[in-house]
């Protein structure tokens, strides 16, 4: 039976980390996620906070804002969104790569699970927004 998708499975620790911090503080900056992360048992270098920060804006799950000399960030969205929408991006990868032989490989799994599940997922699916 397929898990819920967290935040981890798409951004990894560290990533994941970071946009925790960030939803926390609503706006925020690379020294506060720093500090943020570092009160535990990590420490982790500014640069290595910077790093992530940028991939995650280069992504679009991070907004940032030039105020004065430093950048001001901002999740671009809530977690389930973020998800939802990294899950459809790798579903649209599948399909650009390998077209309709992942369309028949995602109907031969459907095919083959318990029908409640294929049910339940039925439902998931009408409640998109398209």
């Amino acid at each position: 039976m397929p898990h819920e998708a967290a935040i981890e499975d798409v951004l990894g620790p560290l990533g994941a980390a970071v946009m925790r911090v960030a939803w926390e503080q609503g706006e925020c900056t690379v020294a506060s996620v720093t500090d943020a992360l570092n009160a535990g048992d990590r420490q982790l270098a500014y640069t290595t906070v910077m790093t992530v920060m940028g991939r995650l804006f280069e992504r679009g799950l991070l907004q940032r804002t030039r105020r004065g000399r430093q950048y001001i960030y901002r999740p671009a969205s809530d977690e389930p969104t973020l998800i939802e929408m990294m899950g459809g991006r790798a579903v649209d990868q599948l399909m650009e790569r390998y077209g309709t032989t992942a369309l028949r490989q995602f109907a031969h799994r459907l095919a083959n699970i318990d029908p409640e599940l294929r049910a339940q997922l039925l439902e998931l699916a009408s409640r998109r927004p398209r």
